[in-house]
């Protein structure tokens, strides 16, 4: 499995930005207030010691809401509250996500470069 990091947008839902070394899509919405639906994703990357995962961030702005992550079904589900209400997220949230792995690209061995043509010996001159 491949890392990635998704940054979703709070008051849509939206897909900020993407990035990973894996493939695959990796979608997300937002089905409610505070409530983010990633499809795609392999669930989060593990905390230490099984992997060096570091769950996700949420901007300063909305730092007093609570995160809640869960991931069945294939979809990860983000839900956000603030004072126990749902809450949408005034800016983003970054997950840090597993993805499947690139496939691997074989890359063929070169052709053997063909000989070179034989050089023709310069023919003798004689004064006869």
């Amino acid at each position: 499995m491949a890392r990635a990091a998704i940054n979703v947008l709070g008051a849509t839902g939206d897909t900020y930005d993407f990035v990973t070394n894996g493939a695959g899509t990796v979608t997300s919405s937002r089905k409610s207030t505070g409530v983010y639906l990633i499809a795609g994703s392999l669930g989060m990357v593990p905390f230490p010691p099984l992997d060096d995962g570091w769950g996700y961030t949420v901007n300063r702005v909305d730092s007093r809401a609570d995160v809640d992550v869960d991931f069945a079904d294939g979809v990860l589900t983000v839900t956000v509250t603030k004072d126990g209400k749902p809450y949408d997220l005034k800016h983003m949230i970054t997950l840090h996500i597993l993805v499947p792995d690139s496939p691997v690209v074989s890359i063929p061995a070169p052709a053997p470069a063909p000989a070179p043509a034989p050089v023709a010996e310069p023919e003798a001159v004689t004064d006869a």
